[in-house]
């Protein structure tokens, strides 16, 4: 039986070999380097004959990766106040990986969603899907699934889900962080990489700290202890974002590089920019600035269409087992994590205007909201793997344009770009002072206190 590794959608990204300075790696590496690789992985020694450059090949990524962590150094390491960080596995990820793994295979058959997996029953092998050795994937991202396999080496193999966003998927999942298993070296890699990492771009190290989360939330049976403060964060016309608390405070952060709809993915944020002749991508809220990764697979196949193109989708929700991307005139879904089939409905005469949370943004309901132009809602999912939109039973008291819920509070922005506080199927203004009337779009924000945010 295989000891599966499963980031579905979480990590599916881009960068192109041209920027791998963003991930701490060069684009060359000297001889010494490659024949130190080559005495402990013998599968590399032809490459240690010269200076090694990186091709963009399967075998290329691999070796990115071991090379991500011999060089990536950390400073002034401490435990977190919570669970993200112990600091178990901090000291050296390069020789914690070759004191398990001596060989790594490619394997271009692996089941959706699989990046990587070690055999049970024993030796020191990983097989390294195709899906994360191409540019879909950072050196960053390998070298956290290449340590988080190396774990499965200590026996520690995976269970399935048995609540949360992956409940019910096999080998999801382990029992709890404290217990030191895959996931949690998975937490670990990235709240290390995220707090610690020097020389790093910041926006990898933002995304690095967004993806230490999205597992501790999702892939362990006892709720993992993060402490954080959640907020909302709203983007203005001039495209600066704004931090805003229950009381009504609010703190400016950083700006977008454009106006656009807000999508969430667990923690991570994409913006699909209102001017469709540029593309979907990460969104860090902080000034961190790009990174040239691709948003998730939704936004892989927005990225590839024509402008023209673009401007039919409406907008995109992405749940831990199901995702739909609404258009102006239908709904295509993805109800099944392990498969590619994808569902269409039509919308039935609506003009669809975006989704809303009114009950909050839940990676792991199989329902979420759709709110027509007309002021119409409705509920749009997957049940038992298949697609339905259907008319709510509740309904609000004006149109629209986005609502979340962030602890017990919930706010819609208006078209007209002000906020209301939303209680029941009534609503009043929620003032933001100077702000008021410039509020291009609402999504919910956690502040971590780890990460040293507030």
């Amino acid at each position: 039986m295989k000891a599966l590794l499963l980031l579905g959608a979480l990590l599916a990204a881009s960068i192109p070999a041209a920027q791998a300075a963003n991930d701490g790696s060069e684009n060359c590496i000297s001889q010494a380097e490659m024949q130190e690789v080559a005495s402990h992985f013998t599968q590399f020694s032809h490459l240690a004959n010269s200076e090694y450059c990186y091709d963009g090949s399967y075998e290329s990524h691999l070796v990115a990766g071991i090379m991500f962590m011999r060089k990536t150094q950390f400073s002034g390491q401490e435990r977190s106040k919570d669970e993200l960080f112990s600091g178990r596995f901090a000291s050296s990820w390069y020789d914690y990986f070759i004191g398990r793994i001596n060989e790594m295979v490619i394997d271009d058959g692996c089941p959706k969603g699989v990046a990587a997996y070690v055999y049970a029953w024993g030796g020191r092998t990983m097989y390294a899907c195709t899906m994360m050795l191409s540019d879909n994937y950072t050196a960053l991202d390998r070298a956290s699934v290449f340590m988080h396999e190396a774990r499965h080496i200590d026996g520690f193999p995976h269970t399935t889900c048995h609540s949360g966003p992956r409940e019910g998927l096999q080998g999801a999942c382990d029992v709890r962080i404290s217990d030191g298993g895959s996931y949690a070296v998975t937490v670990e890699t990235y709240a290390q990489l995220a707090r610690y990492a020097t020389g790093i771009h910041p926006a990898l190290k933002a995304y690095a700290r967004s993806s230490s989360v999205i597992y501790a939330d999702e892939a362990f049976d006892t709720p993992v202890t993060v402490n954080r403060t959640e907020q909302f964060l709203v983007m203005t016309n001039d495209r600066s974002f704004h931090k805003v608390k229950a009381d009504g405070s609010h703190e400016q952060l950083g700006s977008s590089p454009f106006l656009g709809r807000i999508v969430m993915r667990a923690q991570h944020m994409a913006l699909y920019p209102d001017d469709t002749n540029q593309t979907a991508r990460y969104l860090f809220a902080n000034n961190e600035g790009e990174i040239n990764q691709q948003a998730g697979v939704q936004a892989e196949e927005y990225n590839a269409q024509t402008p023209a193109e673009r401007a039919n989708l409406v907008d995109t929700h992405i749940a831990a087992q199901w995702n739909v991307r609404v258009y102006r005139d239908k709904a295509v879904f993805a109800c099944d994590p392990r498969s590619h089939s994808q569902q269409e409905i039509s919308m039935a005469g609506e003009r669809p205007l975006g989704m809303i949370y009114v009950t909050g943004y839940d990676r792991a309901a199989g329902t979420a909201q759709l709110m027509m132009e007309s002021g119409k809602l409705y509920d749009i999912g997957c049940s038992s793997r298949q697609a339905f939109l259907r008319p709510a039973q509740t309904q609000l008291d004006q149109v629209y344009k986005t609502v979340y819920r962030v602890g017990g509070l919930t706010l819609g922005l208006t078209t007209d770009g002000f906020l209301r506080e939303i209680q029941g199927a009534s609503s009043r203004p929620f003032s933001l002072g100077a702000l008021d009337g410039t509020i291009h779009e609402l999504a919910p924000n956690q502040s971590i206190e780890f990460f040293g945010e507030k």
